[in-house]
């Protein structure tokens, strides 16, 4: 990515503390969030477009602990993001660093808060709220630092993603169960073969900044056989169960990560990845609409804002 390093980029705009939420990066986790809601609706018979106060409060309250964790991740990736040589808004100093602490601090306590006055009489969501911060922190900050241990990394993304925010959706309308954790089984999965595949492009950044991820630990050829097997996992555990959400998105991609590890190219990596979100999200968008609207406003405002701000194409 190119852009102009002038004055007028430099001065911090609001926009860009909202920019830095990394927007998109929420869209995956809104997704697995509403279809955790979704199986959490026919397990305890309830209509599937019951959408009420607390699913929104869910959403709400979510994306506020999740931007959290990703300024920290930025904060936390600087020299790495630097390496990369892309446009981060942390490393090219649009943001101030002081101010991303505190937005990091107000957010994290306001989801918490908001967990406590609305879902006081679950204890359940509340140790999953709790879990995420605990789990995203982790996953950035040293000395934990999970997303420089090979399988950790993966694991923690995983569990972050495909089970936590689809139990959270869940547990918004019953009560956690062993059902729910098997439920959640196919998108564990498939998050993790996605994962996988995003730790690729960013190999030779994260070796210099001495991050030993799951990419760097297997190598291009054994990753993507690894991000495979996962995939025909999720496959599986969507059969046995019966999802036709994650059996679908699974059979879609199987023939792109099968390509994929006959020609493991970047470009072929990357579609790999997005393929399998973009299914999910549409799925997502088919049992809920207006999610499908604010799917696409979401793409089109970071379009917008990265060409307007930077000149540049971003997605």
């Amino acid at each position: 990515m190119h852009h102009n390093d002038t004055k007028h980029h430099k001065a911090s705009h609001f926009p860009d503390y909202v920019a830095v939420l990394r927007t998109t990066l929420l869209l995956p986790v809104w997704t697995l969030l509403l279809l955790g809601y979704y199986h959490g609706c026919i397990s305890a018979d309830v209509p599937e477009t019951h959408q009420p106060f607390q699913l929104w409060i869910t959403l709400c309250l979510y994306s506020l602990l999740m931007g959290a964790v990703y300024i920290v991740n930025q904060i936390a990736d600087r020299e790495t993001d630097a390496h990369n040589n892309k446009l981060y808004l942390v490393v090219q100093g649009y943001v101030k660093l002081q101010r991303l602490k505190w937005q990091v601090g107000v957010m994290a306590v306001l989801s918490i808060l908001l967990s406590l006055l609305v879902f006081r009489k679950k204890p359940a969501y509340l140790i999953l709220i709790l879990l995420s911060i605990a789990l995203g922190f982790a996953y950035s900050v040293r000395p934990v630092r999970l997303k420089g241990l090979p399988i950790l990394d993966l694991c923690a993304n995983a569990l972050g993603y495909g089970s936590i925010a689809f139990l959270v959706g869940w547990t918004t309308i019953t009560p956690i169960s062993v059902e729910a954790i098997g439920r959640s089984l196919p998108y564990l999965f498939s998050v993790a073969a996605a994962f996988v595949n995003t730790t690729l492009p960013d190999v030779k950044a994260d070796r210099i900044g001495g991050d030993h991820t799951t990419g760097v630990w297997l190598g291009k050829k054994r990753a993507c056989l690894l991000s495979l097997i996962l995939l025909v996992a999720a496959i599986v555990f969507a059969v046995l169960f019966r999802d036709w959400i994650a059996g679908a998105t699974g059979l879609v991609c199987l023939p792109i990560f099968i390509y994929m590890n006959l020609y493991p190219k970047q470009n072929v990596i990357i579609w790999a990845t997005r393929i399998g979100i973009l299914m999910l999200s549409l799925c997502a968008g088919v049992l809920y609409p207006l999610y499908l609207l604010w799917f696409g406003i979401i793409i089109l405002a970071t379009r917008w804002y990265y060409v307007s701000r930077f000149g540049i194409r971003y997605l």
